[in-house]
């Protein structure tokens, strides 16, 4: 997790990282966002409501639900949120790639 968190801090140095619900709407909408990361602890309903936004762009962003807290995100992005968005297309590639590799690690122990 300390890869993909660090590239998601890089992420958010870059100036390439939409923090909480509307931030992210709004990237999505103008189609800037790349990847979309739930916190583990996000809110159901706050996610349906999410996943209805997005899927009202035009070509929505890909998504993935991650093991972080919203805690943690705020420790990395330097406020609470449940929602982020990657709007970098490296950066989105970048932590698929590590997230993807986390699962399979974790399949293997």
């Amino acid at each position: 997790m300390d890869r993909w968190m660090g590239m998601l801090s890089l992420c958010r140095k870059a100036g390439k990282l939409r923090i909480g619900f509307e931030p992210v709407r709004e990237a999505a909408e103008k189609g800037e966002a790349r990847l979309v990361l739930y916190a583990a602890d996000f809110s159901p309903r706050s996610r349906r409501r999410m996943e209805n936004a997005l899927a009202q762009c035009g070509a929505p962003p890909g998504s993935r639900t991650v093991e972080a807290t919203m805690q943690e995100f705020a420790r990395v992005c330097g406020k609470q949120a449940g929602v982020v968005a990657v709007a970098d297309e490296g950066f989105a590639a970048g932590m698929e790639k590590l997230l993807c590799d986390q699962t399979k690690e974790e399949q293997n122990r």
